[in-house]
């Protein structure tokens, strides 16, 4: 089941231009509002949306050039989606991947009918569009997103331009649990044709465009302290901390403490700050070129599974995660399910404060905001030269 688009920056300029985007803000003010668009579909509906709209005059006023060879994929595609591809040029090479039936959905004008007439919807040249399947498939996909909304509060968001193309988004937050979420996303606008063999600007989010870390409630302090060690470690200028953390400490502060779906953002869980740091002046691991290496890591972060996200330096000088269960940690190979460059890794600090603060995990902001700076302190030197004695 498809559930996700990537709607590229030029799609979204188009929108705005032509007014399509305002229409769709218009009708969600309205009384009626915009319908949910989502779920699972099956071939009937999609058959019952395209007579629909046959009896509605929506295909009536079809491109001739294109006519035959729209019928000709859209017949296919209801016998078997699986046969059509939209093709995507990835830095690695380009790569197919097959359409499914809430893609149909799409392409036959069903959702782009919501605020477009049966004269509007295939005229793509009224609104700047490069083809009449870009221009239906393009507002349907807007208007979908539109229709969903937002079910959990937003996290700490940034993105990062590779060298290789690549665009990455990253977002610091927490799911209904608490449980720490990092999801990242290639957002980067590939050169994408939909299966009608037109270039899109837009594409379906791939597996390839994904990764995560699901780590447990209570992990934010254990990946900080291996940030910060990490920026020691690589030599990484880090403006927050010229001055000790004082400025990201005032920061942090300034949000507030936010209460999610727990309580020990107020009550007393946080632990002292010595703990976090307890033979945590260890290198964190390099990995080779294949990934591997036989150092243990200090740096854990538990899960509600068998496993946990061990973390490691990558060849290139990368902050990275890997997801391990027992048999796994035996090996030297180490999988990496979460990537951050070197300038992501104040990033990363902030996120981690900011997830907290607005009580997006179960860890509190002051739990974070103690951990810096008692880093800092001498309290921290002191306690260091009782560990190496030890």
């Amino acid at each position: 089941m498809r559930s996700k688009y990537l709607l590229y920056p030029k799609a979204l300029e188009k929108l705005q231009s032509s007014g399509l985007a305002k229409r769709v803000e218009e009708l969600k003010k309205s009384e009626d509002g915009l319908p949910y668009i989502g779920g699972s579909i099956i071939t009937s509906e999609i058959v019952d949306s395209v007579q629909y709209l046959k009896e509605h005059g929506f295909y009536k006023h079809f491109p001739k050039d294109f006519a035959a060879q729209y019928k000709k994929i859209m017949s296919g595609m209801i016998k078997d989606p699986k046969k059509f591809h939209w093709t995507i040029q990835r830095p690695e090479g380009k790569i197919t991947e097959p359409c499914e039936l809430e893609d149909m959905l799409l392409f036959s004008g069903d959702v782009a009918s919501i605020i477009l007439n049966p004269e509007e919807i295939w005229d793509y040249s009224k609104f700047g569009f490069s083809s009449s399947s870009e221009l239906a498939t393009i507002v349907g996909t807007y208007i979908m997103q539109q229709s969903h909304g937002n079910s959990f509060p937003e996290g700490y968001v940034w993105t990062r331009k590779n060298n290789d193309g690549s665009e990455i988004l990253t977002e610091i937050t927490g799911d209904h649990n608490g449980d720490l979420r990092i999801p990242q996303t290639d957002i980067a606008p590939y050169p994408t044709r939909d299966p009608f063999g037109n270039l899109i600007e837009m594409r379906p989010e791939l597996n390839a465009d994904r990764h995560s870390v699901a780590a447990s409630y209570f992990t934010e302090a254990t990946l900080l302290v291996a940030v910060m060690r990490y920026i020691e470690q690589q030599g990484i200028k880090a403006p927050y901390f010229n001055d000790g953390g004082k400025e990201l400490v005032k920061w942090g502060s300034s949000l507030g403490q936010g209460g999610g779906s727990c309580t020990e953002h107020f009550g007393d869980c946080a632990r002292n700050p010595m703990f976090f740091f307890i033979e945590r002046n260890k290198t964190i691991p390099k990995l080779n070129t294949s990934n591997e290496t036989d150092d243990f890591t200090p740096f854990w972060l538990d899960t509600e599974g068998d496993g946990s996200y061990g973390a490691y330096i990558a060849n290139n000088g990368d902050f990275v995660l890997s997801y391990q269960d027992k048999e796994m940690m035996k090996k030297s190979v180490k999988p990496i399910d979460a990537r951050f460059a070197p300038e992501d890794a104040e990033h990363l600090v902030k996120g981690l404060i900011y997830q907290c603060a607005k009580g997006l995990g179960r860890t509190s902001a002051r739990q974070l905001l103690d951990i810096i700076q008692y880093r800092y302190s001498q309290k921290f030197e002191d306690d260091q030269k009782r560990f190496q004695q030890k």
